[in-house]
């Protein structure tokens, strides 16, 4: 009775709430929370909304976030974003390999350079 007598169209306003609401929580999670936390986001937004929406006399009962489509150009700049930390990750094992292969030939002129009977034989082509 609350709603229909003090909110010209409580059901549009509740529709808009939930848009807001929604948009507000979900800004403030990266997209694995969103997908890994779904069930704990449905259940903060309906509190929020029955909080909010209690004085107009409407009872939220149930959020749920079914879908999570993202635009084209985020999806691009995330791809790209993806694609970045792989070449960093590829560079730093690189070098990482690099490092050891450098360190094995110092441990190696260091044997030889204690010992005077060593000999350092290479491989020489014609």
């Amino acid at each position: 009775m609350a709603a229909v007598c003090n909110i010209s169209d409580f059901s549009h306003s509740t529709r808009l709430l939930a848009a807001t609401t929604l948009r507000n929580v979900l800004g403030t999670k990266n997209l694995a929370e969103i997908l890994s936390e779904r069930e704990s986001i449905s259940h903060n937004m309906q509190s929020s909304l029955d909080e909010a929406t209690d004085p107009w006399g409407v009872k939220v009962e149930r959020v749920e976030i079914k879908d999570v489509r993202l635009p084209v150009q985020l999806q691009r700049a995330m791809a790209a974003e993806a694609e970045a930390a792989r070449e960093a990750r590829a560079k730093v094992i690189a070098a990482e390999g690099e490092q050891r292969a450098s360190r094995a030939l110092k441990e190696a002129a260091d044997v030889i350079n204690e010992s005077p009977a060593a000999l350092q034989v290479s491989k020489t082509t014609r």
